[in-house]
């Protein structure tokens, strides 16, 4: 007779145990079956039919100048969507038609912009770019004008890092009109206080133009290495589960698409970015800028025209509208010294709020 304080398993029950745990197993096998065809299947359309899911545009440092890209190469650029554009830069490192020669230059009236991705324009075919559809209608519908352009466009970039342009590349051309195209990202640019916390690694780790004060106050153009100005943040060792997850996205085009669209491997860029936050809090000389009252976030920056247009500006946005005018006021001596006229050609946002 069973023990009535014997609670072990009937054999009945144990069969129906048995029989629960061989469905789950089998459940869970074809979960996993049914994930790895679609990861296989889903990797396989994107092989099939995407030239490419990877933007590809390196830069290179050139002595008096920054930033630019490799003379001669080819760049790919997509938002792995809707467009897959691969364009080659000339021989001075820009996307753009090789640049005329400065005889050739000057015996026209010769248009000169100069800005950042806006101009740049990786997205965007070189026949497509509004130079060359500004030339065209120009040589369509006012043909005695005899008008030739040229663009000096590096992402990234504000008009401190773009002085070198002109002095390097378009002055060399005699622009009669000179256009610098501003968008309000270039107030963070411009300022170097907090161009450090949205450069990428790669910038940080060379010389860049930027603008510094003398003795007496006064800016003036100066070369820094940004690395200096801000120390890195402290690194710890990635789990193997997030180096696991970097490698997936790394080498699969279906992960990647899936990050893009939020679905999986979300990164934490509030995170990182409020770290190298408090590494620049840390750093002598940017404690008073950076103070308890002011917490820049991503979305601040992703803003920052909003930021700059209150009536109750931080100390450091106060700072980068010093260094705007500043590089204005370099390139308006510059276009007067050079006999050319200067316009600045204001994105729609910027425009449109009256700044």
């Amino acid at each position: 007779m069973k023990d009535r304080y014997d609670d072990s398993p009937t054999p009945v029950g144990a069969a129906r145990i048995r029989r629960v745990l061989r469905l789950l197993g089998w459940n869970a096998l074809l979960l996993l079956v049914g994930v790895v065809l679609i990861a296989v299947a889903g990797e396989a359309w994107f092989r099939l039919t995407v030239p490419f899911m990877t933007s590809f545009f390196p830069s290179e440092y050139v002595p008096n100048v920054g930033r630019l890209r490799p003379p001669n190469t080819e760049m790919r650029s997509t938002n792995g969507r809707d467009f897959w554009n691969v364009s080659r830069t000339n021989s001075l490192g820009f996307l753009d038609r090789e640049p005329p020669s400065p005889e050739h230059a000057a015996a026209t009236c010769h248009i000169s912009i100069i800005g950042d991705s806006f101009v740049e324009g990786n997205e965007v075919p070189i026949h497509d770019k509004f130079q060359v559809r500004l030339e065209e209608l120009a040589a369509r519908h006012l043909p005695y004008l005899n008008i030739t352009t040229s663009a000096f466009g590096i992402g990234g970039t504000g008009q401190v890092q773009q002085l070198p342009f002109y002095d390097e590349y378009a002055r060399l051309l005699h622009p009669r009109l000179l256009v610098l195209v501003f968008v309000s990202n270039d107030f963070l640019d411009n300022t170097p206080s907090l161009r450090p916390l949205t450069i990428g690694e790669e910038i940080r780790k060379n010389l860049e133009p930027t603008a510094g004060r003398r003795s007496d106050g006064k800016l003036e153009l100066a070369w820094s290495r940004p690395r200096d100005q801000i120390p890195s943040s402290p690194r710890t060792r990635a789990s193997w589960a997030a180096r696991a997850k970097e490698e997936v996205v790394n080498h699969s085009w279906f992960a990647l698409w899936l990050r893009r669209k939020g679905v999986l491997f979300r990164r934490n860029g509030e995170h990182a970015f409020r770290r190298d936050v408090e590494a620049l809090r840390r750093q002598p000389g940017y404690a008073a800028l950076l103070d308890e009252g002011w917490r820049p976030t991503i979305t601040v920056v992703q803003h920052l025209l909003q930021a700059f247009q209150r009536r109750d500006l931080h100390p450091i946005l106060a700072d980068g509208l010093q260094y705007t005018h500043f590089a204005l006021e370099q390139f308006n001596q510059r276009a007067d010294r050079d006999g050319a006229k200067l316009v600045i050609l204001a994105s729609y946002p910027l425009k449109n709020r009256g700044a």
